[in-house]
């Protein structure tokens, strides 16, 4: 297994010097790939041109590996103004920047559900699923499908469902047990053995529902089940990128050294 992090996950920082704190903290726990989300203050791809060229740059220097990018696409409706333009331009600027250091998977989730979906909103998230997988294909890049809570794309059964309606080799599953747990708040065995044979990135954060509110915590100081995860992982010779998401609420300079400090404890 790979590990990996998230350029907003490993420190709070998010100043014009950021970077080489981020890669330095990541570094010295043996994590040098990274998924590009924030890149300073801004989410990617709509950042300023002074921030990636100090993260480029930084990047370099540190030897950092850039694989894949969360633009946050799809995290609307079907009717809402927005969907037009993340099919279109926020799908394709997402692409466009990536091609210039050489990522060729791009994060997306499943459209965020509405009070106006109707019983053909199903086919319509298909249709756009599909769509952007075709047209990634098209340009080398495999989508990575990331479950949500509020989302077509919430639940292990629910994942499975667009997984298998997509059908498409470049359309695969970005795991993700904390945001599953938050929206069912079950135990992630069942809908792992669903969903494993799509499994292609890993994004590892721990924590519980206190009051009534996902609070996300040090890794195996919740109920997400860290530990039971990477067994299962292991038990069925899982190849691929582990991703550390380790902020806790509030984010803190230790979230990400502790959580490390319990991954490889188990790896």
């Amino acid at each position: 297994m790979i590990l990996a992090t998230v350029t907003d996950e490993v420190l709070p920082g998010r100043s014009e010097a950021c970077f080489p704190h981020i890669f330095e903290t990541a570094l010295k726990q043996g994590v040098s790939t990274f998924e590009i989300r924030m890149v300073e203050a801004k989410r990617y791809p709509i950042v300023e041109a002074d921030a990636w060229t100090r993260m480029r740059k930084f990047g370099e220097e540190y030897g950092i590996n850039f694989t894949t990018v969360s633009p946050g696409l799809f995290k609307t409706g079907l009717s809402h103004d927005l969907m037009s333009i993340h099919r279109n331009q926020l799908a394709s600027m997402s692409m466009d920047l990536a091609e210039t250091i050489d990522i060729d998977v791009l994060v997306t989730f499943g459209v965020m559900r509405e009070a106006t979906d109707g019983p053909d909103s199903f086919a319509k998230v298909v249709d756009i699923l599909r769509d952007t997988a075709e047209k990634a294909a098209a340009r080398g890049f495999t989508v990575q499908l990331e479950n949500f809570p509020g989302s077509w794309a919430d639940t292990a059964d629910n994942c499975l469902a667009l997984l298998k309606a997509v059908d498409h080799p470049a359309f695969a599953y970005c795991w993700d047990v904390g945001n599953l747990y938050d929206a069912d708040q079950e135990h992630f065995l069942e809908g792992y053995k669903k969903l494993k044979p799509f499994i292609r990135n890993v994004h590892l954060k721990d924590g519980q529902y206190i009051g009534d509110h996902m609070v996300w915590q040090h890794f195996g100081k919740g109920k997400t089940d860290v530990k039971g995860q990477i067994e299962a992982l292991k038990a069925d010779d899982y190849k691929g990128t582990l991703t550390v998401e380790a902020k806790c609420e509030p984010q803190m300079d230790e979230d990400f050294p502790t959580s490390l400090e319990y991954l490889r404890s188990l790896l």
